[in-house]
């Protein structure tokens, strides 16, 4: 390919069948990308390994437990318990941003699992009310919260904890649209939970005085409060010495900016995967709460400078205009594992919706500097001309690798005459090339957009491994 396609033939599909193999001059490196993968997989084998053991390892522990006069209610009392308890501890630790896990399975799968073992834990949380209360029928003034002792307030208070944060997550947008005030919520309930369910061992007494038990509060305990630790101090304090100085703000449409940024005082984040995120602060300070994730836009530069383009959404993005040149800005990162380099691919298929051209551009800037021989294909849609972003460069990109660009707008202005409409299953298939099983799909957008381009794919065949997403939400 020698250029960029602004007119869209839909019925010249492009070839992509004699794609560079893997290894060669532009592909990935054959051993980084195994090592990753063998990597992954030994990840994923300990996590399910991990999983089990969370909820085997209380249920054995109750077991030869003295039942009292509950009887089996007891036993299962107890084993609920445990098992809530532990569950609750893991998906605390889960989003406290380890980097081997968003790297290895990717930020979605990470969220994805902490959302599952909450439930889970919620799940175990009323099993165990349900029997503790059928063991005696006195059982039922624990609710009384002006008459139970501290060890039942403690445990209805972090019931309801519990409760809220699922609600709150489910409905995320309808209770509270603004995204720093959810997190804040979210965060104070998780702590809440956490902390009370703690108590609640504590001040029962009977089950912290037996050796096996003991232990295995205790590590719970060490994984909860070093997971704290490490998120909320120490990364924090080791960013002090690691800021980084606005270079410059560049408005890329009426709602769009790049923040352009440089390291101050040390070498930045020059190793990085393209299509990867960072979070990011603003302020004088690296101690603070609100930071916001957005997808690293640059190539890999030894020089260390990297930049973010935002779309103004909120509060926090609205005020990136704002920034002057010269102001801190500290980042947190690179996350995730949103990228072509964790793939032996024989080619890519790009697919963006809006400002989701972002880990793309990253993507596309990174092949050039590579000198990447294999052929690529570029999904873009957006509502109107001016949300095609990075258009003139993207034409300088095509002119370097061998790359083909499909356009769609949603609402095309006069003259108009490329794609119009949806990026639906017709616009794929006509597009695509004949042997489109062994290319790569990565696709970035709104959640709806990404939900129905996965659907179209998964139609026309696409295997599930080849399909990457990123969706950014974080709920």
């Amino acid at each position: 390919m020698t250029g960029w396609l602004s007119v869209i033939r839909f019925d010249e599909p492009v070839s992509l069948d004699h794609v560079g193999q893997p290894g060669r001059r532009g592909g990935c490196p054959l051993s980084p990308i195994v090592w990753f993968l063998r990597m992954r997989t030994v990840l994923r084998v300990f996590l399910a390994i991990t999983y089990l053991a969370v909820v085997l390892v209380p249920l054995w522990l109750a077991l030869g437990a003295d039942p009292g006069s509950g009887g089996p209610a007891y036993e299962l009392s107890m084993a609920t318990g445990l098992v809530a308890l532990s569950l609750l501890a893991i998906a605390y630790v889960l989003p406290k941003r380890v980097r081997a896990l968003s790297r290895c399975l990717g930020i979605d799968v990470v969220l994805g699992v902490h959302r599952l073992v909450g439930l889970a834990a919620l799940a175990f949380v009323f099993v165990h009310i349900v029997t503790v209360l059928a063991i005696e029928r006195g059982n039922l003034a624990l609710l009384d919260l002006t008459s139970a002792p501290a060890r039942a307030r403690a445990a209805v208070v972090a019931t309801v904890a519990m409760v809220l944060l699922v609600v709150t997550s489910v409905w995320r947008r309808r209770l509270i649209p603004s995204y720093e005030s959810w997190r804040a919520v979210h965060i104070s309930l998780a702590v809440t939970a956490v902390v009370l369910a703690g108590l609640h061992v504590w001040w029962l007494r009977h089950l912290v005085l037996e050796p096996r038990f003991r232990w295995w509060f205790l590590a719970l305990a060490v994984l909860v409060v070093a997971a704290s630790l490490r998120r909320w101090v120490w990364r924090p304090l080791s960013s002090w010495t690691r800021p980084y100085v606005v270079d410059a703000v560049r408005r890329e449409s009426p709602t769009v900016s790049t923040l352009a940024l440089r390291p101050s005082g040390h070498r930045g984040i020059r190793r990085f995967r393209p299509g990867q995120f960072a979070w990011i602060r603003l302020g004088s300070t690296p101690m603070g709460f609100e930071e916001h994730p957005f997808t690293i836009a640059s190539a890999p530069r030894r020089s260390g400078e990297i930049e973010f383009t935002i779309k103004q959404l909120g509060d926090f993005s609205n005020g990136i205009a704002e920034v002057a040149v010269g102001d801190k800005v500290w980042v947190d990162g690179p996350h995730g594992a949103f990228s072509p380099d964790h793939h032996r691919s024989q080619g890519l298929v790009l697919i963006a919706g809006g400002v989701g051209i972002t880990p793309m551009i990253s993507v596309l800037r990174s092949l050039a500097q590579r000198g990447d021989q294999r052929e690529h294909l570029l999904f873009v849609s957006a509502r109107a001309l001016e949300e095609l972003l990075f258009r003139e460069e993207i034409t300088e990109l095509a002119d370097q690798l061998r790359l083909r660009v499909v356009e769609l707008l949603d609402k095309p202005h006069d003259g108009w005459t490329g794609g119009t409409g949806f990026l639906d299953a017709q616009v794929l298939a006509t597009n695509l090339p004949r042997r489109f099983g062994r290319l790569d799909f990565f696709i970035c957008g709104p959640p709806p957009m990404v939900t129905g381009v996965i659907t179209s794919l998964r139609k026309l065949g696409v295997a599930q491994h080849h399909i990457h997403t990123e969706k950014f939400d974080f709920v």
